[in-house]
């Protein structure tokens, strides 16, 4: 034996007749197991739903999931039908189990949105499968050794088995399919790879054979395995391709849009994408003076130039520093954070709202009773996406025609501005004067 044999060799200190004992009997999922199993998954529910990965990592440490997988891949390596179907029957209860808790917990959870944990789970990449494989790999070396390992509480947290399928509950109770289908993706290929590592290793090591395979139905066998498990990978590369743009974009974000920003003499306390139907939006929180309309004019035009003309950019400004915020509680910023995009919103959809309400045609003969030379008028919310509480205004044009060189323009516009505000009850109106001549030229 070579010195590269020795330091790679794991057929020494294999103990067989253990090893087989403890894949067995764990194999079975019924009392304490199911009670184990159902606490796993209620822990791991409340950790995805309030987003603590602490209570996650608990609830996989404890999750009896990886002993029938085990089972497969072991059941497969020596050739026992008995011990496959046994442990196919229970990794099939043990999801139901999982699945049927998750489910009923995120049907009367009081929160239920989706946390960046629950969002973390529903894109597996190839990644994912290389730590399922090597996972699968350490831990069937661990429980074939004759002396205790500590590598199995370490192979149940990095494998989580656990999460995803609650991520998956998530999905069934809250109707998203696309999270339900991720999700579940993502505990099938763990699964798989987990049991395809045990079976190599376990072949590696030579355990004894029960049933004698006739070896061209082996081979046969082996590639059909293989095919599958080629299919089930395709999809895992293009999840992991779209995570390799989207960190690409989100570097591209960082450095030309985020960083110019700061440049400016802004604070960024936080920045995020959020996927909008047809657009996403660069959410920007930040600190310093109020953004104008020619700063977020620049920035459309910038994000239209680096090839994100799918992207806005939404800016809010926050009275604090990020010192205050970051002596706050993560909670705390949160709520800040959504209070200052609701009132946002609430004042555009205000404006939105008072402006379905009015009748162009009669406020346009309304101010034309007191100034007869308008030619036309109009009137509607300009929304301004820049600065957090004056991004929605009201703005007016006035046309006036060929006569009004005898108003005094500067006199009516100033009295027209007052009579909106009065009308539309508001303390702002940029109101914009033309002369019907310079339009038509």
């Amino acid at each position: 034996m070579n010195w590269f044999q020795k330091i790679f060799n794991i057929k020494t200190g294999t103990d067989y007749q253990k090893t087989d004992q403890t894949i067995t009997d764990g194999i079975g999922i019924k009392g304490a197991n199911v009670w184990l199993m159902i606490c796993s998954a209620l822990l791991a529910s409340i950790g995805l739903d309030t987003n603590s990965t602490a209570v996650i990592i608990g609830a996989m440490l404890i999750s009896p999931l990886m002993s029938p997988i085990l089972g497969v891949g072991y059941s497969i390596g020596i050739h026992d039908k008995e011990i496959f179907i046994h442990a196919i029957r229970n990794l099939a209860y043990a999801t139901f189990f999982s699945l049927l808790t998750a489910f009923v917990y995120f049907l009367i959870t009081p929160l239920g949105q989706p946390t960046s944990e629950i969002l973390a789970r529903t894109q597996p990449t190839l990644l994912d499968i290389g730590v399922a494989f090597f996972g699968g790999v350490a831990g069937i070396v661990s429980l074939s050794r004759k002396e205790t390992t500590i590598a199995l509480p370490g192979v149940a947290i990095a494998t989580a088995l656990m999460p995803p399928i609650c991520v998956a509950g998530f999905g069934l109770a809250t109707g998203r399919w696309e999270i339900f289908g991720g999700a579940f993706y993502l505990f099938f290929i763990n699964s798989a790879f987990i049991a395809t590592s045990t079976y190599l290793i376990v072949r590696l090591l030579k355990f004894p054979i029960k049933d004698y395979v006739e070896k061209g139905k082996q081979k046969r066998v082996a590639r059909y395995a293989i095919v599958v498990l080629i299919l089930v990978s395709v999809p895992s590369l293009w999840f992991l391709y779209t995570v390799y743009q989207n960190n690409r974009t989100q570097q591209v974000i960082k450095t030309e849009i985020i960083n110019d920003f700061r440049l400016r003499g802004n604070e960024i306390l936080k920045w995020e994408t959020e996927d909008r139907d047809s657009v996403i939006v660069i959410k920007t929180f930040f600190s310093g003076s109020p953004v104008s309309e020619d700063d977020r004019l620049y920035y459309e035009k910038k994000l239209k130039k680096l090839g994100l003309s799918g992207y806005d950019i939404l800016f809010y400004q926050m009275n604090i520093s990020k010192l205050e915020m970051d002596k706050m509680g993560s909670e705390m910023t949160r709520n800040i954070m959504k209070n200052i995009e609701l009132q946002n919103s609430n004042f555009r959809d205000s404006l939105q709202q008072v402006y379905r309400n009015i009748d162009e045609g009669m406020l346009y003969e309304e101010v034309k009773s007191f100034y007869p030379n308008i030619f036309a008028l109009g009137i509607g919310p300009l929304e301004m996406k820049s600065a957090a509480k004056t991004d929605s205004v009201w703005a007016a044009y006035l046309q006036w025609d060929t006569l009004a060189e005898k108003v005094n323009k500067e006199e009516a516009v100033k009295n027209i501005r007052e009579y909106l505000k009065k009308r539309l009850k508001t303390d702002t109106v940029w109101l914009q004067q033309f002369d019907q001549q310079k339009i038509k030229r």
